[in-house]
């Protein structure tokens, strides 16, 4: 009997193998299994779209200078720790084709170019959008071409915390709630959430927890995907609840 559906989601590629948001890292989720990744979508001087999480490249690179101030041909030069490229977006889609991308769109100019790539490429299926800014997920709703799935903006997600703590029903333009498990010292996570969002078609996936003990519970109480730097260490929680099917290779994966 199927307790429920649970998705493991590699974040930024996790962070075992390699530098995050690095081919390497990706590369590392998915030998482990991992069909879901989430990451950052950052955009060049010249225009062209970038796996990168932070606006500056000081935190990863060391180089105190924005993404948005460099082009292209200089970018595609730098590396992480000696040895690893930034991937450029369009190339990380094809090289993960079988992938469900979670794409987190770092500003409206960002934005903008991902939604004229996938407008231009029918190929590239199998992504979910999604922005902390309401300006620009509204961005990416209106200018689509296409049904692809979004997640909830900031705004978005205090919205729908309103709706239930007053027992409001509303209708969503996402279909994936992204969320920490706090925020500010307030508990986001809990059994009337899950609830409401299942009764609403929406699925909850909870970041970035890298702790067994609070994968453990949150698989236990029933949330939909977990987002982890730490893919080894989640497999092998879930591992516990004995998979339906035993190779972990696809997603997602049945909880008994």
């Amino acid at each position: 009997m199927c307790k429920h559906i649970f998705t493991p989601i590699a974040h930024r590629g996790g962070t075992e193998a390699a530098c995050e948001n690095t081919y390497e890292a990706f590369a590392d989720a998915y030998a482990l299994g991992y069909r879901w990744f989430e990451t950052d979508v950052q955009i060049s001087k010249d225009g062209f779209l970038y796996s990168f999480h932070d606006n500056n490249l000081k935190r990863i690179v060391g180089i105190n200078i924005n993404i948005n101030q460099l082009n292209s041909e200089d970018l595609d030069q730098i590396l992480i720790s000696g040895k690893h490229r930034i991937p450029r977006l369009d190339l990380l889609l094809r090289k993960f084709p079988d992938v469900t991308f979670n794409l987190d769109a770092k500003n409206i100019h960002a934005a903008k170019a991902l939604v004229t790539l996938l407008n231009s490429d029918k190929s590239f299926q199998n992504v979910c959008l999604g922005s902390f800014s309401y300006k620009t997920v509204n961005y990416m709703r209106e200018f689509l071409k296409r049904d692809l799935p979004m997640s909830f903006s900031q705004w978005e997600v205090f919205s729908l915390i309103l709706n239930i703590k007053f027992n409001k029903d509303a209708k969503y333009n996402a279909s994936y709630l992204q969320i920490p498990k706090s925020y500010l010292g307030y508990k986001l996570i809990s059994k009337k959430l899950l609830d409401y969002c299942k009764k609403n078609g929406i699925k909850v996936h909870v970041w970035t927890i890298n702790e067994r003990n609070e994968m453990k519970n949150l698989i236990g109480i029933g949330v939909d995907g977990i987002i982890t730097d730490k893919c080894r260490t989640l497999l092998d929680v879930a591992r516990k609840y004995k998979f339906i099917d035993k190779k972990i290779v696809l997603d997602p994966f049945l909880i008994t």
